[in-house]
């Protein structure tokens, strides 16, 4: 079951992504200030007969750069994380839960204007690379990096407006 995550699941959510992305950066910085912006919304997969989460996925809405639009700022979806804990890995989760985000998105786009849905993946990460692409996600841009400099890649894919 996929539920809203609240502020009592914050500290699993810093816990379980510091272990997925321990490679990656101090997550255990990042993911505290991402979920505490207030564009920013989290869900948990939990495992209902046994009690507990086996992962999550953060989404933030926030507006982009105006000078990137033209003088316009625009509402941009982006998934901030994605991530399952490992003795769950390889059971769907992860595609349940992109398919989660992907909905949500594709629900709140029309009134706010929401093109794409993009996310930054490290370029090592090569099993959530193929996630997004089964999932029409491409890659738009390899200049981002992480903390640390990991080479990191962008992908979007757009959104369906849902009327």
């Amino acid at each position: 079951m996929i539920r809203r995550a609240e502020l009592a699941d914050h500290p699993w959510i810093v816990a379980t992504g510091a272990e997925a992305y321990r490679d990656l950066g101090d997550y255990t910085r990042i993911l505290p200030s991402w979920l505490e912006q207030p564009g920013v919304l989290a869900w948990i997969d939990h495992d209902v007969v046994k009690g507990r989460g086996r992962g999550f996925a953060m989404l933030g809405f926030y507006l982009d750069d105006p000078t990137a639009h033209g003088g316009r700022a625009e509402v941009v979806a982006d998934l901030l994380a994605l991530a399952v804990l490992p003795e769950f890995q390889n059971r769907g989760i992860g595609t349940k839960l992109l398919h989660h985000v992907i909905e949500i998105s594709e629900r709140v786009a029309p009134p706010n204007r929401i093109q794409t849905l993009r996310l930054t993946v490290s370029e090592t990460n090569v099993r959530a690379q193929a996630l997004y692409l089964r999932h029409g996600f491409q890659i738009v841009d390899g200049s981002a990096t992480y903390d640390r400099g990991q080479r990191a890649l962008r992908m979007a894919r757009p959104l369906v407006w849902k009327t």
